[in-house]
């Protein structure tokens, strides 16, 4: 798995900036898609994919230990669309 600190170091050599630099942009750039996607904006980056909030409706659900029927309530999830140009490659 990659990190921020790894993204951050490959960034930073192909831009010929800081690793600090590149990790600021980075997580500037990761807590600006979240909250535009709070805010009910879908974020399209063309040629990469769309992050936005869904709101997945309440349901009932099994729990497995006991095969009791549950009642789940509905919530928000974050959800990434890959673009077809990356998700076929």
């Amino acid at each position: 798995m990659v990190g921020i600190s790894e993204l951050s170091k490959t960034v930073s050599k192909k831009t010929n900036t800081t690793q600090k630099v590149a990790r600021n942009v980075i997580k500037t750039f990761l807590d600006t898609v979240v909250s535009e996607a709070d805010r009910s904006s879908k974020i399209n980056l063309a040629g990469f994919g769309i992050f936005e909030r869904k709101i997945q409706q309440a349901r009932k659900a099994r729990n497995p230990q006991t095969k009791k029927i549950i009642d789940v309530p509905s919530k928000k999830k974050f959800v990434f669309r890959a673009s077809s140009k990356i998700k076929y490659k």
